[in-house]
């Protein structure tokens, strides 16, 4: 249940969130929504137990904002944000330039109303570490590969790596602005799939939670089983992905081709069940789009039993090998203490001693019975990072199984019914591959006037920074795998 909290004062509202750390609160978010050309609105999102608390103040855009990174870490990429897109009088340094570098100085992208445009350019700050024996590697945005654009400066010390600065932020896509500007609601839900494409479920169903909550709209049982599936089914050949680009890495081409073939084998089942071997379009507001039958569930049935043997004879294999142990174990170590100081998300939580799964206390899973098994890891390094993905893949195997002995094909499904808004805030998370997925909307006069969508990556991003010390760059390739990290997330 989704509380509201408003103060009339800043300086109440950081005493508030004080407060609610005492109390053990964890921090989701610290967010900007304008209002006119004089009045903005402060939202910091915390939770407790997974119940979602927001704490809002109305202030005017000329006051200056509480530095809340003073009690929650992590909200200083938040405040960044907010100072680079909103023109925001701020009371603490902007460190890290998220918006393009070439934006002149006093233009914010994400300010509809009162825009200022001044023709001077801001630069890109970099930690100066300026010794004689010091040597500066740089990874340019243009990558070999085909992805989005991502700014690496390794500061080293011969091999030890002493410092590294990451630069996102380098193509904005307007996402947001697109949400509050664009009325119909399906062409939404279709954006909502496409702002990280190897997320289209969570991200689609994510949204499609927000209309349904703030529309009212009833979901069947049977529904909801359907998008449990998907969204497992997403996790799955997600997680064989990185598995098999970790394992690219460290060189074990043996059996590296072996996980390949079999998430060839889920992006052929998401065709013949789904339509779409990425899962496009499946979720809809109220009924998706693609139902599930009896034929259809027996083929996905037939697969996991196909594949499962398969999957934990090469897991054994890779994990006995001491060559992958040996490039995987106390390799770019991010500890519990890092961990919950930059509020960390999923994988990176999990890999570090921390309990952490949506699955748990999200409703569609604890309806049915499906919360996931947790198995926690305290090494806090690439080799249990892999492991956390190699569980979960085999959890999900047995959530799939779980949700398909549920299923009534015998009930039929009510049509959509026309869709009207209700005024209020609304927050929606789905646990994805990356881990929570959080959207969130304001209401008015039946319209959506403030959309703020918020990837794992977005937070994650930074703890890379401190897994790198005292490491060598070498490395870094096997290690940015296992994190798995969106630029599209984070660029939106």
């Amino acid at each position: 249940m989704l509380q509201i909290q408003k103060f009339e004062t800043l300086d109440q509202l950081k005493k508030a969130i004080q407060l609610l750390k005492n109390d053990s609160y964890y921090f989701l978010g610290e967010f900007l929504r304008e209002i006119d050309e004089k009045n903005d609105e402060l939202m910091v999102v915390l939770t407790l137990d997974w119940k979602e608390t927001i704490l809002t103040c109305v202030h005017s855009n000329q006051e200056e904002l509480p530095k809340i990174s003073d009690i929650f870490y992590a909200a200083e990429l938040f405040e960044n944000e907010i100072y680079d897109f909103y023109w925001k009088t701020t009371t603490w340094t902007n460190n890290h330039i998220l918006r393009l570098h070439n934006y002149p100085k006093n233009y914010f992208p994400k300010r509809v109303l009162g825009k200022a445009m001044v023709e001077e350019k801001q630069e890109y700050i970099f930690t100066k570490i300026d010794f004689e024996w010091v040597t500066k590697v740089q990874v340019w945005p243009i990558h070999a590969g085909i992805i989005p654009p991502g700014h690496f400066r390794f500061t080293v010390d011969w091999e030890d790596t002493l410092n590294l600065d990451i630069q996102n932020g380098w193509v904005h896509r307007w996402v947001e602005n697109y949400f509050t500007k664009e009325k119909d609601l399906q062409k939404l839900l279709q954006a909502s799939s496409e702002i990280a494409g190897d997320s289209k479920i969570a991200t689609s169903l994510s949204f499609a939670k927000l209309i349904e909550k703030s529309a009212n709209i009833k979901v069947s049982e049977n529904t909801k089983l359907e998008r449990i599936i998907a969204l497992e089914l997403e996790r799955i050949y997600n997680h064989l992905w990185t598995i098999w680009a970790i394992i690219n890495d460290v060189w074990q081409w043996y059996i590296l081709n072996w996980f390949l073939e079999i998430r060839e084998e889920f992006l052929k089942l998401n065709k013949k069940v789904f339509n779409d071997r990425l899962l496009s379009w499946v979720i809809n507001f109220g009924k998706n789009n693609v139902s599930l039958d009896e034929k259809k569930t027996k083929k996905i049935l037939k697969t996991i039993k196909k594949i499962e043997d398969r999957f934990l004879n090469l897991l054994n294999i890779s994990i006995s090998s001491t060559w992958i142990y040996d490039r995987l174990s106390t390799t770019w170590i991010v500890t519990e203490e890092t961990a919950l100081t930059h509020s960390a998300l999923w994988l990176a939580a999990k890999a570090s001693g921390i309990k952490q799964d949506y699955r748990e206390f999200d409703e569609y899973y604890t309806k049915f019975d499906l919360s996931p098994k947790i198995t926690l890891w305290e090494n806090w390094d690439c080799f249990d990072r892999f492991n956390v993905r190699a569980e979960e893949v085999k959890e999900s195997f047995e959530i799939i199984k779980k949700a398909i002995k549920k299923l009534d094909f015998d009930k039929k499904e009510e049509k959509n019914k026309e869709i009207k808004l209700k005024d209020w805030y609304f927050v929606s998370r789905t646990e994805g591959h990356r881990w929570e997925n959080m959207q969130m909307i304001y209401v008015e006069n039946w319209e959506i006037k403030y959309y703020k969508f918020k990837d794992p990556s977005f937070v994650n991003w930074t703890l890379l920074e401190y897994a790198v010390l005292n490491n060598i760059i070498a490395d870094f390739p096997v290690c940015n795998k296992s994190f798995d990290l969106s630029y599209s997330g984070f660029d939106v």
